[in-house]
């Protein structure tokens, strides 16, 4: 009787260790398999993130452009349009910058030129949809139109090939992906991944002014070299296909302070006066077309009387 017991004992000592096995093993099975599943799922929800790094709608863009051009008018101090002479400096400035935009890939934006009241910083900043700004400081120190005519074309470049909405881009997907607290603005772009990637900023204020503010961090770290550098060549030719001597932008560019603006990813001003050299020669080498433009007929004419305004003395407005 005890040996059958202890038979008894032991075969159920064996079915338990047998069944417990199995059971630990189907757990972890189980727990893998969960894993497993919730990387799918945030594998699957980045894919979708990534769509809304395609290029947006001119609608989004004009959205976009907007309010980014409002933020740099507010940290810009506003803009100069007190007055007769303000107002008469604003349209020759618009007057300048639209002929050059007439000339760039992207002729059909509705182009806005605007003079910031920043008395204290020698910039110029644009935003997408045709959004271009200069400060008062730095029209203080241009001495002719064609040296005007070189700082705007250069904004006109960035515009027309897209820089800012190159980071703008990597703004939306890097909220879209958003960590453990997801932000509303998280949730509404990874709703609107699920889509095309295309986003209606127009009916959603809240997340354009997210994805506003979020842009402008990005801005003020400035764009790449090669964007500078590519923006400059694009400027060239604007000028030269509107009439103007490029020298004069280099001249502009040798007066600007190094490092003027906080942007950290900007090359040397030697190094741009020398590309923009480089560019020119190779342009009179390959026989292009602009080679035929006579430096006759190429011309930097004198600021109009108007532009004085903006050396007139006064409290400089608060643009920090």
């Amino acid at each position: 009787m005890r040996s059958l017991v202890k038979v008894l004992a032991s075969v159920g000592v064996g079915l338990c260790l047998t069944s417990c096995a199995q059971v630990t093993k189907g757990l972890k099975a189980a727990k893998l398999g969960g894993v497993a599943d919730d990387v799918v799922a945030v594998s699957e929800k980045f894919q979708k993130c990534d769509k809304l790094g395609t290029p947006p709608a001119v609608t989004e863009e004009y959205a976009l452009g907007s309010a980014l051009a409002i933020r740099w008018v507010q940290q810009g101090g506003g803009l100069m349009l007190s007055g007769a002479s303000e107002q008469q400096l604003n349209t020759y400035v618009n007057t300048v910058g639209r002929n050059l935009a007439m000339q760039s890939p992207r002729p059909t934006l509705r182009w806005t030129f605007g003079v910031l009241e920043d008395a204290r910083n020698f910039n110029a900043v644009s935003a997408p949809g045709g959004y271009v700004f200069v400060t008062r400081k730095l029209l203080q120190g241009v001495e002719n139109e064609g040296q005007l005519a070189g700082v705007l074309a250069h904004e006109i470049a960035h515009i027309a090939l897209k820089h800012a909405l190159s980071q703008y881009a990597t703004v939306k997907v890097r909220e879209c992906k958003g960590d453990a607290f997801v932000s509303t603005a998280t949730e509404r772009l990874r709703s609107a991944s699920n889509s095309n990637g295309l986003l209606d900023l127009d009916a959603d204020t809240e997340l354009l002014g997210t994805l506003a503010d979020s842009t402008i961090e990005e801005l003020r770290k400035g764009n790449s070299k090669d964007q500078e550098l590519a923006a400059d060549r694009l400027a060239v030719e604007l000028m030269l296909s509107a009439g103007y001597d490029p020298e004069a932008y280099r001249q502009l560019l040798d007066k600007m302070p190094e490092g003027d603006g906080g942007a950290v990813n900007h090359p040397k001003k030697k190094e741009r006066m020398d590309e923009i050299t480089a560019f020119l020669n190779k342009l009179k080498d390959s026989g292009d077309a602009f080679v035929a433009l006579s430096p006759d007929s190429l011309h930097n004419p004198a600021l109009p009387a108007s532009f004085s305004v903006v050396k007139a003395t006064g409290v400089a407005k608060d643009t920090k």
